[in-house]
């Protein structure tokens, strides 16, 4: 009955870990030139957490180590912050993404920090 139980518990260990958290989610950001803070939420807008931050003037930002999952980016600094869609990332894989930050209207949303 032992060997029956941690030969499941093995199997059990290994299954759970062959899930690989290496997928890779790089971002050229155009700014106006001032700093923003730039975060990775997992979930989606309203009901998600912060899986990894970056501060950029612009230029490259880049978020590793990943596991599967909904995604999405808040960028700004004050408590409003510009949102990007919801993208679902596989295992094993390496996202781009081109997100020009413009005043006004574009291909974002605008949502409150606390409400994400």
């Amino acid at each position: 009955m032992n060997k029956f139980l941690i030969s499941a518990l093995l199997f059990l260990g290994m299954a759970s870990s062959a899930v690989a958290c290496n997928t890779q989610y790089n971002i050229t950001l155009q700014t106006f030139g001032e700093g923003v803070l730039v975060e990775l939420r997992s979930g989606s807008p309203g009901s998600s957490r912060v899986v990894q931050s970056r501060r950029s003037n612009g230029g490259a930002v880049n978020f590793g180590n990943l596991c599967p999952g909904n995604y999405f980016l808040a960028i700004g600094n004050d408590d409003s912050v510009n949102v990007t869609q919801t993208r679902y990332f596989e295992s094993d894989a390496i996202y781009t993404s081109n997100i020009v930050m413009q005043r006004g209207s574009g291909n974002v949303s605008n949502k409150s920090r606390k409400n994400l």
